[in-house]
């Protein structure tokens, strides 16, 4: 795992009652209003959140951020898996399922999700790459039609079904990215605060907010809205954030492949086979990634958990194989 391990540690909510744009209170009864420079000392973080610079704050003094290549992260995984063949007459079956969860504090070596540097334990949550289930379905059937027939007959059908749950992917804080005022030059930089229920969503979710409409976002849009982002507000103050690492997932996939081939004997050691195939057989839509980092909040908010693109539609191809 990387960490920066000449940022600051984090001074926590608790220096900070004052809501999002409020003047901060001192215990004299002075305020001080957003924006404001203030001195170095207990007051660091608020220090750098302001905006002031950093270098003389660091633990070493002198050096940016420096990176810390580790061996501490930890992962667990644990899985059921089911696999099962049959072949019946002209089918052949093959079917495998897993239900699984893999859980870590940093998923490979070039994991940005980190937040606090310090605090390991905090980053501990759904792999990046975990898939709760799996299912693969792929068959063979020997098309019983005309099968005496050297032209006609003698024709296969060949498929993959995969039903595939999402990977998971955190709601990250735009708008001020050093929130907690560390200067963390390894990782995500700061979450946003959940507020309510992400999954409610309000309304038609292909309709287009005003706020969309009024940036030209319009042609950009690649989906419908995937989850609520009223549920997400700015990180209080001094914090990374509430939301915590990977939090809500990526849509799941279900795709088909299919495939029809022929083998035709020219003779006795030569013979040509034909295949027609079809990938997203359905032309099922299928969405990929989703659009996670606030850069406003509330009515102003634009594409905001709309997704990110889509997995390939329907591609079909056919093919010549002429074996001697």
């Amino acid at each position: 795992m990387a960490a920066d391990c000449n940022s600051l540690n984090n001074a926590g909510a608790w220096y900070n009652s004052s809501g999002v744009a409020q003047p901060v209170t001192l215990a004299n009864g002075a305020t001080i209003s957003p924006g404001s420079a203030l001195g170095s000392g207990t007051w660091a973080n608020l220090y750098v959140a302001c905006g002031n610079s950093v270098a003389p704050l660091r633990p070493f003094v002198g050096f940016g951020s420096i990176s810390l290549v580790d061996q501490g992260a930890n992962s667990n995984y644990n899985a059921l898996q089911v696999s099962a063949r049959r072949s019946a007459g002209a089918l052949d079956l093959n079917l495998a399922y897993t239900w699984s969860h893999s859980l870590d504090n940093a998923s490979d070596r070039y994991d940005g999700s980190f937040v606090n540097s310090y605090c390991m334990a905090c980053n501990y949550a759904s792999s990046n790459f975990d898939q709760t289930q799996m299912l693969s379905l792929a068959w063979v059937y020997h098309l019983p039609l005309m099968a005496q027939n050297r032209w006609l007959g003698g024709w296969e059908w060949s498929g993959i079904m995969t039903l595939d749950t999402g990977t998971p992917f955190s709601v990250t804080n735009g708008v001020f990215g050093d929130n907690a005022g560390v200067a963390n030059g390894q990782g995500t930089g700061s979450r946003a605060d959940l507020v309510g229920n992400p999954t409610a969503v309000s309304g038609n979710p292909n309709a287009v907010s005003a706020a969309e409409i009024a940036a030209g976002d319009v042609g950009t849009i690649t989906g419908p809205m995937l989850y609520n982002p009223q549920a997400f507000a700015e990180p209080t103050g001094l914090t990374f954030g509430n939301s915590g690492r990977n939090l809500l997932r990526n849509p799941g996939r279900a795709n088909f492949d299919m495939g029809v081939f022929k083998q035709f004997r020219v003779t006795e050691r030569q013979s040509v086979q034909f295949r027609a195939e079809a990938f997203n057989v359905f032309n099922h839509t299928q969405f990929n990634g989703v659009n996670s980092n606030f850069g406003a909040y509330g009515a102003s908010e634009v594409n905001v958990f709309r997704p990110g693109g889509a997995h390939l539609g329907r591609v079909i191809q056919f093919g010549l194989k002429w074996a001697f």
